[in-house]
């Protein structure tokens, strides 16, 4: 209840669309949540969604909730299998049913509240929408539920990482307090995120480390809070559970991972693949922008944020996770999601303006340059990264393609630009 009160109390959303040019977000989320269903829905895709490429999965899903609720590592993470057997008793429908509901719901969610972050951090409404896109259409979003992604508790996560960050922005440190705990419970892997909310609250002036008064102390107290109560919630569940010791015993064998990511060529390329798809985009933006002048003091904050989150996240996860698991890569993400208009807008209207191909291509060097990107990229796409469950159950490769060349033009256009 305090977290719904504090979303109605901080966005005032209103019922009813009004005006549907300051709606257009919700639209367009809406729009993107039933692209990405449809997509998981094709008979010929084979997602966690789609059963024998015909109907909904309610057999594989349920399985999944039991299989979550069930082990250790899993059951230490118990808001999503809450809400969806809650969706499945409040609405008379079956789990598979309540599945898809809750999740679409909360990646709904996550483009409400990286659109309304956007706006808080100073984008305008257009950026706001652009941030949105870039989020649905973000490798791991996109492609949710097919294997071997297979997202469960990650949009609720997200949803409780944006809301922490809301507070911080709008200086509620209670509501702080309670979103980042419910991020952890979520997902324990929120906790690598904590050490660039910390650089952002430093400079943002919400935190000092020079002025000692009663109510610095406390806002610091209040940061740390979440982690001494998500280890007191540890503690209570697996006392009251029984489960300690088999916890234990599985997160002893993490490291043999370690085979599983790089013991072959093929698993050495998927790995760092898994990565480029859904880091790479915003890895080569940051690259050609590196010496922007233009950055303020908190987008810089959030660049480092996110710079911070990547080289803690991605050793954990090639070292101690199956790295082919995509989505595990994009939690960073969080940090750059709402600021994606506000970093890289002229990166992006460069890549709007008709006028801008037709004078950067009218050059035969550049068509040359063009020529041999697309060869490359269709080399790259299609016969080296091989995905380890068939390309023709799903469309990882045209996906690489698409990103690639994308990634291509830009860089040709955006060189052309530096030398004229």
């Amino acid at each position: 209840m305090v977290i719904i009160n504090f979303v109605f109390t901080t966005f005032n959303p209103t019922i009813g669309f009004g005006n549907m040019k300051e709606r257009l977000h919700y639209f367009i989320g809406l729009g993107f949540v039933l692209f990405i269903f449809v997509l998981h829905m094709l008979p010929i895709s084979d997602s966690m969604l789609n059963e024998n490429n015909s109907k909904l999965s309610q057999v594989f899903l349920k399985s999944q909730i039991r299989y979550h609720q069930e082990f250790a590592p899993f059951a230490r993470r118990p808001l999503t299998s809450l809400l969806i057997e809650g969706a499945s008793g409040a609405f008379g429908i079956t789990l598979g049913e309540a599945f898809v509901l809750v999740n679409f719901s909360l990646l709904f969610g996550c483009g409400f509240l990286i659109y309304t972050t956007s706006l808080k951090l100073g984008g305008s409404s257009r950026q706001g929408l652009l941030n949105l896109t870039c989020f649905f259409l973000t490798f791991s979003v996109v492609f949710s539920f097919f294997p071997p992604l297979f997202t469960y508790d990650e949009p609720l996560q997200y949803c409780f990482l944006l809301l922490s960050l809301l507070a911080l922005l709008h200086n509620k440190w209670g509501y702080f307090v309670i979103s980042f705990v419910l991020a952890l419970v979520s997902r324990e892997s929120s906790l690598f995120l904590f050490p660039g909310i910390v650089m952002i609250g430093l400079g943002s002036g919400l935190i000092t480390v020079k002025n000692w008064s009663f109510m610095e102390i406390r806002k610091w107290l209040l940061l740390f809070l979440p982690l001494l109560l998500y280890g007191v919630y540890l503690i209570l569940f697996y006392r009251y559970n029984g489960i300690w010791s088999e916890t234990t015993a599985l997160e002893s064998t993490r490291f043999q991972s370690v085979y599983d990511n790089f013991g072959t060529i093929a698993s050495t390329i998927e790995t760092i693949f898994s990565f480029i798809l859904v880091l790479g985009p915003a890895l080569y933006l940051l690259i050609v922008t590196k010496d922007s002048q233009s950055f303020t003091n908190i987008q810089k904050r959030y660049i480092k944020a996110f710079i911070l989150g990547v080289i803690i996240n991605t050793p954990v996860i090639m070292l101690a996770t199956l790295a082919r698991e995509a989505r595990l890569y994009a939690l960073p993400l969080i940090f750059l999601w709402p600021m994606v208009g506000q970093l890289f807008s002229s990166e992006v209207r460069l890549m709007q303006k008709p006028q801008n191909y037709l004078e950067c291509f009218s050059m035969l060097r550049n068509k040359l340059y063009l020529l041999v990107a697309l060869l490359l990229n269709y080399f790259i796409s299609f016969k080296l990264y091989v995905p380890s469950f068939p390309s023709k159950d799903n469309f990882f490769n045209e996906y690489l393609f698409v990103m690639l060349l994308a990634i291509s033009v830009h860089f040709i256009m955006h060189r052309y630009q530096q030398r004229h």
